[in-house]
């Protein structure tokens, strides 16, 4: 939003979104929730504006909420037609799956649907849960059962602890990351107002910080940074921080020691 080697990256303004959607009425639209390569979120108003304008219009919004943490999207509120997470970061969980949250519109516009795909036919996958959930039993292909049990334990606990109290957990975490990591001279990717709490991108002029390599001899494991493909320049170098499971939401100032700890031995 800004010219310099790290100015920080915004969404496209809602109102193009909004304009392109109505003059190319597009069948389906797919949005990230939070986008990992710069660590920004969309906030609910943006996100309730591009489900307005794609009913608008007739087409099905996909919502990718893979990398959300706990930051729950209402789809109804939204207007979402399908969400797509996984059980490996929000939910503390093994990867062993999708999970795909379908709404009215998309329900009835999966029965008109043929797959060309055997293992993500989600209308077959559709068919073999509701033959459980009515008490029946049907089978498509053989599961990782193990990891889907202790997947729905851990969805248990998190909603016997709380879901509106480990997602305040998660944006307050982000919040303190963010602002320790700004006052180490690491700037964000994000800008203000779209930085999501449950990856944290930032800047540096260091190789070794990107790779990771100087986090990895302090004890911490971080991704490296990656090119955000939107043509910015050649001195474009981040750093990327999840900030994902239950024991580091669960425990915020451990969490920030052990940051603040590896920021003191980066020099």
């Amino acid at each position: 939003i800004t010219n310099g080697a790290q100015a920080p990256f915004a969404p496209c303004p809602i109102d193009e979104v909004v304009a392109t959607i109505r003059a190319e009425r597009p069948a389906v639209v797919f949005a990230p929730h939070v986008e990992t390569a710069s660590g920004m979120i969309l906030p609910d108003h943006y996100i309730q504006a591009v489900g307005a304008a794609v009913r608008e219009v007739g087409g099905l919004f996909v919502l990718d909420c893979v990398a959300s943490g706990t930051v729950w999207v209402d789809m109804l509120a939204n207007d979402v037609d399908v969400l797509i997470s996984a059980p490996q970061k929000g939910w503390s969980a093994s990867p062993c799956c999708a999970l795909i949250g379908l709404g009215e519109r998309a329900l009835a516009r999966i029965e008109q649907t043929t797959s060309t795909s055997f293992a993500c036919d989600l209308k077959k996958w559709l068919q073999i849960m509701q033959a459980f959930e009515n008490g029946g039993h049907a089978y498509h292909a053989t599961m990782p059962t193990d990891a889907l049990a202790a997947m729905r334990d851990v969805m248990l606990e998190t909603e016997a602890y709380g879901f509106a109290r480990v997602c305040e957990e998660q944006r307050e975490l982000g919040r303190r990351i963010r602002q320790l990591l700004e006052s180490r001279g690491f700037p964000s990717v994000a800008a203000e107002g779209y930085q999501a709490p449950g990856v944290v991108v930032s800047y540096t002029t260091d190789p070794d910080i990107q790779s990771g390599k100087k986090f990895l001899a302090a004890g911490l494991q971080t991704a490296a940074g990656v090119p955000l493909q939107c043509d910015e320049g050649p001195d474009f170098r981040t750093f990327r921080i999840g900030l994902f499971g239950l024991e580091k939401l669960h425990n915020p100032e451990r969490t920030v020691a052990n940051l603040a700890q590896a920021l003191d031995s980066l020099g």
